[in-house]
């Protein structure tokens, strides 16, 4: 069951608006909650940030490192790599 709530709510002259009070309760955030804000495709979606960063950064970690995915380098015909020169690479990582 998908549960919609829509408010119209104003934007100030600092880019600030205000979440109206019932939307608050349902999704449970308070003074000093934190959202995360996307833009996609033209809209703006606000998620709820109920985990402290250490937790986000373990789950990330968990979830890429079930991707299994390999690092490689793919090598021109040339010799070069494909977008920047091995030379240049090694230059900017201080390997020259």
């Amino acid at each position: 069951m998908v549960y919609v709530m829509e408010y119209e709510v104003n934007v100030d002259k600092q880019g600030r608006m205000v979440i109206p009070s019932q939307v608050r309760r349902k999704l449970g955030l308070s003074g000093g909650g934190k959202l995360l804000l996307r833009v996609i495709n033209g809209k703006i979606e606000l998620v709820p940030i109920s985990k402290d960063l250490e937790e986000r950064v373990a789950e990330w970690k968990k979830m890429t490192m079930a991707t299994r995915t390999r690092a490689f380098v793919e090598e021109h015909a040339s010799g070069e790599w494909k977008w920047v020169s091995r030379e240049y690479a090694e230059r900017k990582l201080g390997l020259r």
